[in-house]
């Protein structure tokens, strides 16, 4: 039996990247893998709340991770449960310390984008600051966890019918943004809100939106509420690409839109495109640059009908399947059985 000691599980960020295994904690026992408390275990997990400090500069940050993980006795795992361009903090800390690997939720399906300087690392920011020149050299063991944000919902399916949806389109997005947000001394407001600033110049008045008012937050039953009665739900890119939206807009029966997912590895993936030939069918994807923005929704809304029951099956089809315990602790099994310092238990 091999025993994961989860350090400073119930800090903020770290919860939720470690919550999947402590839902899993009794299939995870099963192929051989136990979640414990105690001081006797055979690897720690070091969430990236442990190890990053994003209110202060990347050098400071990488300082206190370094000094954090020195004080482990034992061996160690570093856990990164944020999205794919986010490897700002926690591979540098990686890189200075003796760790057996990096799991991370998801990654860029091509990792020579980790070469090139972005705005702390999110490609789809511009060119910036940080960039992993030495990634060939760390990937061997960087590997995905088995689980993502989606992982950490337990979603209710509501039942639904195109005939309730009186709006064309959900903005229930955080816009603007009350004060700027840095990370590691690095302004990252206007990067955020252009994106949707742009979103809302498109849509006009051409359609029947509904949004925050000025970024104020609403009482969650009248957000959902308007949730469930749009068409289409929007999901734009923020400080990651995975959003609460995207599985709201299954679980309320909409159509989920969001800007194009093909470039993320993640396990499990739900994200399909609707493309001809490709199956299963689950999002509208556009691009970044809103170049097909109108397109697409002109498109969803003339073919609402019938491309409403289709993608919101397809998505809730895939979660139910994708999205279990049992998949986790296979997953987890498999990684460390690849493990040449340890021995697993076979699974029956």
């Amino acid at each position: 039996m091999i025993k994961i000691k989860l350090l400073e599980r119930d800090i903020h960020r770290n919860e939720t990247t470690f919550r999947p295994f402590v839902n899993a904690i009794n299939e995870l026992k099963d192929v051989g893998i136990e979640i414990t408390d105690s001081e006797d275990y055979d690897f720690a997990f070091v969430g990236q709340a442990s190890i990053i400090d994003k209110k202060v500069s990347l050098s400071q940050s990488i300082e206190k991770g370094i000094s954090f993980i020195d004080k482990i006795t034992g061996d160690y795992i570093i856990v990164d449960g944020q999205d794919s361009t986010s490897l700002i903090g926690t591979i540098d800390v990686f890189r200075e310390s003796s760790a057996k690997l990096f799991l991370k939720n998801s990654y860029l399906k091509d990792f020579n984008l980790y070469k090139e300087k972005w705005v702390n690392g999110r490609i789809y920011w511009g060119k910036g600051n940080y960039c992993v020149p030495d990634i060939d050299s760390l990937k061997q063991k960087m590997k995905l966890t088995g689980c993502n944000w989606i992982s950490t919902i337990n979603p209710k399916w509501y039942d639904y019918n195109a005939n309730n949806k009186k709006f064309d389109v959900s903005c229930m997005f955080s816009y603007p943004t009350k004060e700027p947000v840095y990370e590691h001394e690095v302004c990252q407001t206007d990067y955020y809100d252009a994106h949707r600033g742009d979103i809302l110049k498109k849509l006009g008045n051409k359609y029947n939106i509904i949004k925050l008012k000025n970024g104020e937050k609403i009482p969650i039953n009248e957000y959902y509420k308007n949730m469930y009665e749009s068409k289409i739900i929007l999901a734009p890119l923020g400080y990651g690409e995975m959003a609460p939206r995207d599985i709201e807009a299954a679980m309320f029966g909409s159509i989920l839109m969001k800007d194009d997912m093909s470039h993320i590895d993640t396990i499990p993936n739900i994200y399909y495109p609707n493309k001809v030939g490709r199956e299963p069918a689950t999002y509208i994807n556009i691009n970044y640059d809103l170049s097909d923005f109108e397109e697409k929704i002109d498109f969803v809304l003339s073919k609402y009908d019938d491309m409403l029951p289709f993608l919101v099956e397809n998505m809730r089809k895939l979660i139910n399947e994708s999205f279990t315990n049992e998949n986790l602790s296979i997953h987890m099994h498999k990684i460390f059985s690849n493990l040449d310092c340890i021995e697993i238990e076979e699974q029956e």
